[in-house]
């Protein structure tokens, strides 16, 4: 019996057919990543989820599944998810390929409830072109001893160094001040830029009424998140104040009127520190001892980040009329 040749080809080309359907190539899973930026935090608390690590050995798109552990679920390479109420979650990712393929990862987040009597704030800032977040516990009866102290809002009616003494509030502001120090690289002169990036970018510049003034104490300033160059000075010089660096706190003439009209801190540093020093335009010496200027009333939107020593307003130490130094 004869086999024609085109009838044999045909059936070979079925066969090889049949053989790339029945025997694919093996389908290796992905390979999941997962990233968080917060694994503990107060109530309520958003946390930013990141699986753009993952990849799939054989080069197949992937897609993913989130399961954030509080009966909620979501998708997408980066997600947020906010959690109202305190416990301790399981995020679970699940990364799947078009063939089937899966793989798991997971994290942990722990939500903490706010302690009775604490007032929690959330402070964001930057700092050499990366953000920074701090959550931070004040007293609430500590804010309202001094939130419930009358001032009469007039003009020059005011010891702005009292502010910086009063002794009460020194240990939550020295806490806050060990927290910042704690965040900070590059000695004494890094504690102070970062200090100073966190007065300047936390707190929102709000100028007093005109022909009125009514400065905060540095814990009024904590909470309430705003306040002119008086109340951010006033906050600076206690945070480094209570890390028992030396600081001066001065009332300048901008405008060489004759009349004070500005509050800013001034640092002392060493001849040894000028190369450390981030700004250049505000070294100033006085009284044979060199300052480095800290402009503390910033609206980072418009002005952004005034570095440590940098004098915007080009005046120099003769502008001060007034000085408390500790």
């Amino acid at each position: 019996m004869k086999v024609r040749w085109w009838k044999l080809g045909l059936i070979l080309l079925g066969t090889v057919i049949l053989s790339g359907c029945l025997f694919q190539p093996e389908n290796n899973p992905p390979v999941p990543a997962l990233t968080i930026d917060l694994e503990q935090g107060y109530a309520p608390l958003t946390v930013s989820f990141d699986a753009s690590g993952s990849y799939d050995p054989d080069g197949d798109r992937l897609s993913f599944v989130w399961d954030f552990g509080d009966g909620t679920t979501g998708s997408g390479t980066v997600v947020k998810h906010t959690f109202s109420s305190p416990g301790e979650y399981t995020i679970t990712l699940r990364v799947v390929d078009p063939r089937g393929g899966e793989a798991s990862a997971s994290a942990e987040v722990n939500v903490l409830p706010v302690p009775e009597g604490k007032i929690l704030r959330r402070y964001h800032w930057d700092y050499d072109g990366e953000p920074q977040y701090l959550e931070f516990l004040i007293p609430e009866s500590l804010y309202l001893r001094y939130h419930n102290q009358v001032r009469h809002p007039l003009i020059d009616n005011y010891n702005y160094g009292d502010y910086v003494i009063e002794p009460v509030d020194d240990p939550t502001l020295s806490d806050l001040a060990d927290a910042l120090q704690a965040r900070a690289t590059g000695g004494r002169i890094g504690v102070l830029d970062y200090i100073l990036a966190f007065v300047q970018g936390s707190i929102r510049y709000v100028e007093d009424q005109p022909g009125m003034e009514y400065p905060l104490y540095p814990i009024e300033t904590l909470v309430d998140g705003k306040g002119d160059c008086e109340d951010t000075t006033i906050l600076y010089v206690s945070l480094v104040r209570a890390l028992e660096y030396h600081v001066t706190m001065a009332f300048v003439d901008t405008d060489a009127d004759g009349t004070p009209d500005h509050v800013l801190g001034l640092v002392p540093i060493t001849q040894a520190e000028l190369d450390d020093l981030p700004g250049t335009t505000g070294v100033w010496t006085i009284d044979g001892t060199l300052y480095a200027v800290a402009e503390t009333a910033v609206n980072p939107e418009l002005s952004g980040y005034i570095r440590l020593g940098t004098d915007p307003w080009g005046i120099g130490p003769d502008a001060i009329k007034q000085r408390w130094d500790y």
